[in-house]
């Protein structure tokens, strides 16, 4: 299970969540994920608040430089409402490009990006109280995870990205599909990683850092070992039990 470090990226340079200041922040996106990468993280999470209706953006240059030096696996976040804009950064080699709110309200632009970008595209779903929010809309609607979880998997989605307060649906949620599905809720201390972990068998492939990240309430390295520590025990107990 990946431990995923989010950066937000705004106007070309990387922004701390607010009410945050962590002595390790740059504003230079490329030496952020430097950073990171040296505490043992294997990919980024690139939520890009500046996405254009078409073509490149302002952050388009961060994420290409973050690519191209740093070889780290990129998940790319933001409101992606054309192919154009979708195919600028599927050619940068971008592992996942995710979608929020196009991929509710414009099944077309899913449905083609899945066919022309094969293995990069990949829908987030939020919910609370049981219910799906679709992103830019106020009111929840009324299906469930499970339910757009499936069509999204019939489009040709790669990935879920799955949001909720205290995950009570995730492991649910990695069962019922065959993709891989990306936990974005915060994690508050690293022992919480623990019960995320027992969902790695079911399909949870990792846990993107966010806000508590940059809180210092979490550390990536030490996270990093904890896990390492879960799974050789698991092993252990695995080898043991047969």
């Amino acid at each position: 299970m990946q431990l995923i470090p989010l950066i937000y990226l705004k106007n070309g340079k990387a922004v701390r969540p607010i009410g945050t200041n962590p002595n390790w922040f740059q504003e230079n996106p490329l030496e952020l994920a430097r950073y990171f990468k040296s505490q043992g993280a294997e990919a980024v999470f690139l939520d890009d608040l500046n996405i254009p209706l078409t073509g490149k953006g302002e952050n388009f240059a961060a994420v290409q430089s973050i690519q191209e030096n740093l070889k780290m696996r990129l998940w790319v976040s933001g409101n992606f409402r054309s192919l154009s804009t979708i195919e600028s950064y599927a050619e940068l080699g971008i592992d996942k490009i995710i979608l929020g709110g196009s991929a509710y309200q414009d099944p077309n632009l899913l449905k083609e990006a899945a066919q022309k970008f094969p293995q990069k595209i990949a829908v987030q779903i939020e919910v609370r109280n049981k219910k799906v929010v679709i992103p830019g809309l106020v009111a929840p609607s009324h299906k469930t995870a499970a339910d757009y979880a499936s069509r999204f998997e019939e489009e040709g989605v790669a990935a879920l990205c799955y949001l909720e307060p205290v995950n009570e649906g995730l492991k649910d949620l990695c069962v019922q599909v065959k993709i891989p599905v990306l936990s974005l809720q915060d994690v508050p201390k690293m022992e919480d990683l623990e019960k995320l972990f027992e969902c790695e068998r079911s399909g949870l492939i990792g846990v993107v850092l966010g806000k508590t990240l940059y809180e210092n309430r979490i550390d990536l390295k030490s996270s990093k070992g904890f896990l390492d520590e879960l799974e050789a025990r698991t092993a252990q107990e695995k080898t043991e039990g047969e």
